[in-house]
């Protein structure tokens, strides 16, 4: 199905092209029961799925905009009708990133959300 272009907000994942990364789930039509769970899970931002109104079923149409990493609606599923690619294959991709752009990412995440910084090295973490 179609992917993202150039210009999504999602189209370089840590400084990789997301279209030449194979991470986006699969969904079996036999296991489908077309309760659109799937696409109301990961439908608020992304918009990996739609809806195939004629088959009653959910379809990929926007496997790039899937988040490298994510199965959050392959756990949704109840009726085990989606899959991804082996963890094997996802942890090879991360081994390609250089730490270094790793660190420079944490160091903006950090510097943009204070809310991420511990009081003291003390502090607990809240219950």
């Amino acid at each position: 199905m179609a992917g993202n272009n150039a210009s999504s907000p999602f189209a370089v994942w840590h400084g990789m092209e997301r279209n030449l990364i194979d991470w986006h789930p699969t969904v079996d039509e036999s296991k489908c029961t077309g309760c659109g769970l799937c696409v109301v899970t990961c439908g608020e931002k992304r918009n990996v799925f739609g809806y195939d109104l004629e088959k009653g079923k959910s379809v990929v149409m926007y496997p790039d905009n899937c988040m490298v990493g994510c199965n959050n609606c392959g756990v949704a599923c109840l009726w085990n009708a989606i899959s991804f690619p082996d963890m094997k294959f996802l942890k090879e991709v991360v081994a390609k990133i250089p730490v270094e752009q790793i660190q420079r990412e944490f160091q903006r995440k950090i510097s943009e959300n204070s809310s991420l910084i511990a009081i003291s090295r003390n502090a607990s973490v809240p219950e």
